[in-house]
């Protein structure tokens, strides 16, 4: 691990692990007036600062010692090209504490700041620009001036300064080229780059202009250096609050503690001791064994905020989660709250609501895979539990405007199956289309030519395979309901392919009418299943798949069919056509049939309903309302038919209505559907 390869985010320490407050009070009148930098470098060895004996690292604990600082006497501070500069133990630790870090050693704005007492003040032409820049741009720029000054082995830190790594080993995508970034196409970190480094673009010419204003050459502050400063800010900084309390949080460095590298499992404890010091303690201590590293601990974090800020990746990260953005259309999300939809009690699924008191526009979102250390959301229906509540309840008022259904009359404690079986569709839509900018890898690479594309792979791959898990979720429960042959005894998927099956094998007259007309209207072969389907997955009718308009016309037959039966539904469940008449009292109990006849040509549908011409007012209703269903009920699945990768028009479908079985796939795993 890189020397720039850090969890010291200072943007997150308030939500990091383990955090020790001193209890020792706060000064109460003014603060100690802190030592000058004059007497700080009167304290310092020029034989040893400037002799060429001296190794980085000897300076480095020479002036951290020297100026207050604590390091343990039972710790070494390596350096290796894999872990840059580290600690590691010389011999069993004696102490917790591993360095100790005072208030007059860090690095921040403040210095420039001659207004404040808390730390020592810097003499540098940068103090014109106190209050006319951002306080974290103005330490960027302090940080480039200590590290590019003519004279940079007479500055305040630079025994530590010329311990950090230069700009051409920085692994953040803000040093990405072309080609690196490539690699990131399609995950929310390819964005995440553009817009950051449009940011410090900004900030880096508002900083140039107040420069060129009070005076100060900007020449010095290229933007590869400003950019080069933000990278060692995001990937070592801490946030003030805790030792500067009563200021706005801003970033600041704690030389030699921010050496440690990071381990998930390190058991670690930090010391905040307010406008005095930080120390970073080893809880296990007594179990460090000599030649091992110690590492520091700054909580789990994903991926994506490590190599951003960080500039690495951890492989098979558990705490992985895929970032997630889905807004509903601005004039759609009025209508729902209009209706109220965005009401507590009118949250589906049992989901948590506290959603509906956050920012959704800033708060993000994740898809979480099974087995996630931080848990899934809670939600009644398992495939759900992967996606925020909050965008499940998007896709659930577009599965109510979908099918049109007031949501007054919906009871959220049992809300109906073709309800949810919408919302699913909605959901794999989405996940399924989101998932195509960012393809599984066929293999895994273990070579790379650069370590900046190695952790961009590692990121790139972690995001595709939760985002590719989610979808699979979703994509299982749709496969356990597609029904192809025999008689159902649940709710079923069904294409025309089956559709007609039933049709013939309940009413082969009807189908043999049916199927003639059909090999003429579309030359299909209906003696293989297989052709038929492979034949009408690539015709069109119009604009639209010939098979929608097949829907219509095997929907009219069989509401006429149904409509004919003296027996109606009892028939429907007790006689030999229970599948086809169970199906139709399902549709009619979603979609009523109209009550006025629709002006059409009904000649078209004589050749498919022959038998039925005395008829034609009841076919001209029905095939209004087979035209309506389908229009709404009717959706696109893909499917693999003879080897080949097609689109056919499906049905969500019941036996009958009143069935206190219909649900239960809802409630089940995938696998158990």
């Amino acid at each position: 691990m890189h020397a720039s390869h850090r969890w010291q985010f200072w943007k997150s320490l308030t939500k990091l692990g383990t955090l020790h407050r001193s209890r020792q009070d706060s000064v109460k009148s003014g603060t100690p007036i802190m030592p000058s930098v004059d007497h700080i470098r009167a304290q310092e060895s020029t034989q040893d600062r400037d002799s060429g004996d001296v190794s980085p690292v000897e300076r480095l604990v020479h002036w951290f010692k020297t100026n207050g600082g604590e390091l343990s006497p039972d710790v070494d501070i390596a350096f290796s090209e894999s872990s840059g500069y580290h600690c590691r133990a010389k011999r069993r630790l004696g102490s917790a504490v591993v360095a100790k870090c005072p208030l007059s050693l860090t690095l921040s704005y403040l210095n420039l700041d001659h207004a404040q007492s808390i730390v020592p003040h810097v003499e540098s032409p940068l103090v014109e620009c106190v209050g006319q820049v951002p306080n974290h741009v103005l330490t960027y720029l302090l940080l480039v001036e200590q590290r590019r000054h003519p004279n940079q082995d007479r500055m305040k830190w630079y025994p530590y300064i010329a311990c950090l790594p230069e700009p051409g080993s920085m692994t953040t995508p803000l040093w990405f080229d072309n080609e690196d970034l490539k690699c990131l196409t399609g995950t929310n970190l390819a964005r995440e780059t553009s817009v950051k480094l449009d940011q410090l673009t900004k900030e880096w010419n508002q900083a140039n202009n107040v420069l060129e204003r009070v005076g100060v050459n900007a020449e010095t502050y290229s933007f590869e250096w400003f950019r080069w400063a933000a990278t060692i800010i995001s990937s070592r900084a801490f946030i003030s609050t805790h030792v500067i309390p009563g200021k706005d949080t801003f970033p600041i460095l704690f030389p030699v503690v921010d050496i440690l590298n990071h381990s998930p499992i390190a058991k670690v404890e930090w010391d905040f001791h307010p406008l005095q010091d930080f120390a970073i303690r080893i809880l296990n201590h007594d179990s460090i064994r000599p030649g091992d590293e110690l590492y520091n601990n700054y909580a789990p974090k994903q991926n994506d905020e490590l190599l951003l800020g960080y500039g690495f990746c951890v492989s098979d990260n558990p705490v992985e989660q895929f970032a997630i953005k889905m807004r509903l259309d601005p004039r759609i999300e009025q209508a729902a709250r209009s209706l109220n939809m965005f009401e507590p009690n009118n949250i589906p699924f049992e989901m948590d609501t506290s959603f509906l008191s956050s920012d959704s526009k800033e708060e993000p979102e994740y898809l979480r895979p099974k087995g996630h250390p931080f848990g899934r959301y809670v939600n009644r229906v398992p495939f759900f539990r992967g996606i925020p509540p909050s965008v499940m309840h998007m896709f659930y008022i577009r599965a109510l405007m979908n099918l049109n259904v007031n949501p007054a009359s919906v009871k959220v404690d049992s809300i109906p199956p073709r309800i949810v079986f919408e919302t699913l569709l909605l959901a794999h839509e989405a996940i399924q289309k989101r998932s195509e900018s960012l393809p599984l890898s066929p293999e895994q690479r273990h070579t790379f030519p650069n370590v900046k594309l190695k952790y961009a792979t590692i990121y790139r791959e972690g995001q595709a395979k939760i985002i590719h898990g989610i979808r699979a979720e979703l994509k299982a429960v749709i496969a356990a309901l597609r029904f192809y042959d025999g008689v159902p005894q649940h709710p079923v998927i069904v294409s025309t392919t089956e559709a007609l099956a039933r049709l013939s094998a309940e009413f082969p007259s009807h189908y043999s009418h049916f199927k003639s007309g059909l090999e003429q209207q579309y030359g299909v072969d209906l003696t293989s299943c297989t052709q038929y389907s492979a034949d009408i997955s690539s015709l069109e009718a119009g604009e639209q798949p010939a098979e929608l308009s097949v829907w219509k016309m095997l929907l009219c037959l069989c509401l006429v069919l149904y409509q004919k039966n003296e027996s109606g539904t009892t028939q429907a469940h007790n006689g030999p056509q229970q599948v086809v008449y169970g199906w139709m009292e399902y549709l009619i109990s979603e979609h009523p049939p109209p009550t006025r006849t629709a002006d059409m040509d009904a000649e078209m549908l004589q050749d498919f309903i022959l038998g039925w011409k005395e008829n034609e007012e009841m076919v001209e209703r029905a095939y209004t309302w087979a035209d309506e269903v389908v229009n709404r009920l009717a959706f696109p699945l893909d499917e693999e038919v003879a080897g080949e990768d097609v689109q056919r028009i499906c049905m969500y479908l019941e036996i009958g209505v009143g069935d206190d079985a219909a649900g239960e796939w809802m409630y089940r795993d995938a696998e158990k559907v």
